[in-house]
């Protein structure tokens, strides 16, 4: 142990005496300073003022303002009193930057892929054309090929995609030039291609033949290439591109990629441009496919894959683009995956937000179907069509609902945290729900080898079929109580009840215009601020829905709607299952989303 030091002093004032300190240590300047001086002496003198007699190193009593170690506690004091008001005004300086922060949009990094660092090569087989390699120019096979799902360089082995990487440059993103020019790729033309300058058939004859630009998609034979003009104003589709000239790139140094960092507006009238989304691993797996042929025909940093960006970052481009530009966003994949971008729209709070159009590919599809792009679509859709098709497309509203769950106190007194998510299509508790979640189940069974729409269809009848037999929610009207627009509702005996946003529901079924019923039902709109609720009595009554044989039971149409569950029960919002426990379900309106149909009225 250290050695015990015993100090002790007196300060006589108006009959006042200080208590007895024990310090611990050597006393040295610095321990008198901290652990006498400043926590004990200072004080009193602060308090006794010229009146303080003072005693030091036995010494006679005497009277001084200012001693030297008062000098030195003093000035600690001072130090420290600025140092507190400089910490005070870092800490008001801090808080109000971050007042700032949080009242204006968050934006988020979009990086752009170096082409100089090589092509971006995806599997021949995923093509259903057979290609000549552009280096050794060979028949390269599907299963051994690769190409480029920018440019459309192909390559058969390794060493020729290193090669290709190194001499044939890639589709750009951006360029410093005020016009772009043709980029040409030999050969690999598809059927029919006709010569822009003669106009007869391009790319007929065996082997690697003729020129094709990658970016307007316009082809030329080999004596005719050099009768083509020169600069290439992006073919039809330029009012969806976003041209290399109007990008500008920046280096991030501490994330180590290429951002891009502002859109400039090029010379095209009605320039709106197109911004696709969609998660190759999501659903059918089909996604990738259809990303890469869009990558063929607009600006590969156009294109962005779920699953490797948030669709926080796709939608970047709504602040990057010219005030007045209005982007369109494709939204290729399922209810779930527009879902996710609508979330995200709503989250970021866009002052102009993007009109959202629907490239269907998932199993029910059914917003697809109400905004008229259809049932489905394989991973060979012709993209070029689909884009002229949105070219016609007007845009539309749809309304989005908040769905919030908030659960009783446990018996031990805890509440468990209310949950909120929002609804585009519908929602359900019950034997539909039930259906939902088996499926859900059975897809993410590593047994699932085989992801196709039919197949999926298919896993749907047979998880139907089973609880035709098995009945697990029946008597479901004991077990909940609906409430619609205040009013409580006396529920039949049902097995589900469903909450309908928009026409179709079940892959596209359109239960509240079915049966002789349906001619007197109230007009239903996906924009009217209006719920249609209807109930089921059985998964057989769905199998009837689905040929039309039947009709649903229908409750009628609110603007709110409540829902409070007794037991345990599964419950779905556009097709997403979960079992949910005990508590109230409430059903408000929340915003509507900008969406394009192709469709002349709300359906």
């Amino acid at each position: 142990m250290g050695a015990w030091i015993i100090n002790g002093w007196a300060g006589v004032s108006i009959n006042h005496r200080t208590d007895l300190h024990i310090v611990q240590g050597n006393m040295n300047a610095q321990n008198y300073r901290d652990n006498i001086l400043e926590p004990h002496v200072l004080p009193m003198a602060n308090r006794i003022g010229t009146g303080f007699l003072l005693m030091d190193d036995n010494a006679r009593p005497h009277r001084d303002s200012s001693p030297h170690f008062f000098r030195i506690t003093i000035s600690s004091a001072e130090v420290t009193l600025r140092m507190s008001v400089v910490v005070l005004v870092v800490v008001l300086v801090v808080l109000a930057v971050l007042i700032r922060l949080t009242r204006r949009p968050h934006h988020h990094d979009l990086r752009a892929r170096d082409v100089h660092k090589g092509h971006r090569w995806c599997s021949l087989g995923m093509f259903s054309r057979p290609c000549f390699c552009n280096i050794c120019e060979t028949l390269a096979m599907g299963s051994d090929g690769m190409v480029c799902d920018s440019c459309g360089v192909c390559a058969d082995s390794h060493q020729c995609e290193v090669t290709a990487d190194r001499t044939l440059p890639c589709k750009v993103i951006t360029t410093r030039t005020a016009t772009h020019k043709h980029h040409w790729v030999k050969g690999n033309l598809p059927v029919n291609a006709e010569c822009e300058v003669c106009e007869e058939e391009c790319g007929a004859e065996p082997g690697l033949s003729d020129w094709r630009c990658c970016w307007c998609h316009r082809y030329a034979h080999n004596a005719c290439i050099l009768n083509v003009a020169e600069v290439c104003d992006f073919g039809k589709l330029r009012n969806c591109i976003v041209p290399p000239s109007c990008i500008r790139l920046k280096f991030s140094r501490m994330k180590r990629n290429l951002l891009i960092n502002e859109v400039l507006e090029p010379n095209i009238p009605s320039w709106s441009p197109v911004i696709v989304v969609g998660n190759r691993k999501s659903g059918s797996l089909e996604a990738d496919m259809v990303l890469s042929s869009f990558r063929s025909v607009l600006n590969p940093a156009q294109v962005i894959d779920l699953s490797e960006r948030s669709p926080e970052e796709a939608l970047e481009w709504c602040h990057l683009l010219p005030a007045h530009a209005r982007c369109r966003v494709v939204v290729a994949g399922g209810d779930g995956t527009i879902g996710w971008v609508f979330n995200s729209i709503q989250k970021m709070d866009l002052k102009r937000a993007p009109h959202v159009a629907v490239l269907p590919l998932g199993t029910g599809n059914d917003l697809s179907r109400v905004l008229g792009f259809g049932e489905g679509h394989s991973r060979d859709v012709d993209v070029v069509e689909y884009l002229d098709q949105l070219a016609d497309a007007v845009p539309a509203s749809l309304d989005r609902w908040r769905v919030h769950y908030d659960a009783p106190r446990s018996l031990a007194g805890l509440r468990i945290p209310a949950a909120e998510v929002y609804m585009n299509n519908y929602l359900s508790v019950g034997v539909d729900a039930l259906v939902t979640l088996n499926f859900t189940k059975a897809r993410q069974s590593p047994f699932y080898i085989f992801p196709h729409r039919q197949i999926n269809k298919l896993l749907y009848f047979g998880f139907g079929t089973k609880d035709v037999l098995e009945r697990e929610c029946s008597n479901l009207e004991e077990r909940v109580e609906l409430w619609m627009d205040g009013v409580p509702v006396t529920l039949p005996s049902i097995e589900s009840v469903v909450v309908l946003n928009i026409a179709t529901w079940g892959a596209g079924v359109r239960p509240w215009t079915l049966g002789p019923g349906g001619a007197d039902a109230p007009t239903q709109s996906y924009s009217d601020g209006l719920l249609e609720v209807f109930c089921l009595s059985s998964s057989f009554h769905i199998a009837q829905l689905q040929v039309g044989l039947s009709e649903p039971i229908r409750l009628g149409q609110c603007s709110t709607l409540k829902l409070k569950l007794k037991e345990t029960a599964p419950m779905q919002v556009d097709g997403e299952p979960w079992e949910q426990h005990p508590g109230t379900i409430t059903v408000t309106y929340s915003h509507q989303a900008e969406v394009l149909t192709l469709l002349p009225q709300h359906q």
